[in-house]
């Protein structure tokens, strides 16, 4: 059995990375039919191997909404974002600290 393709148009790229122990908190955003979408997730490293769990906010469900996805559009579109950020397609362009002196 294989992996369905990922979709061509989809862009993820992470801009913050938190680890906490065994769980890392990581936010970015998405480029999906030419339209620019924040997501959360958590990244687990656990028995069996690494773990993604991808958060839409409500303002990025409503984005997709709009654009014409339904339920099962949305969650085939969070698997997505998952296998990219598992399968190191995603762009980490972490921003700087804000503590930083200049």
């Amino acid at each position: 059995m294989s992996r369905p393709s990922l979709p061509a148009d989809l862009e993820v790229f992470v801009d913050s990375y938190d680890p906490q122990g065994k769980a890392s908190y990581v936010s970015g955003y998405f480029l999906y039919m030419n339209a620019r979408m924040n997501f959360n997730c958590i990244m687990m490293d656990e028995y069996g191997g690494p773990n993604v769990a991808v958060v839409l906010p409500e303002e990025t469900q409503t984005m997709l909404r709009n654009l014409g996805l339904d339920n099962d559009a949305m969650d085939n579109l969070v698997t997505a974002l998952q296998r990219k950020i598992m399968e190191g397609e995603a762009h980490v362009q972490l921003r700087s600290d804000r503590h930083e002196s200049k």
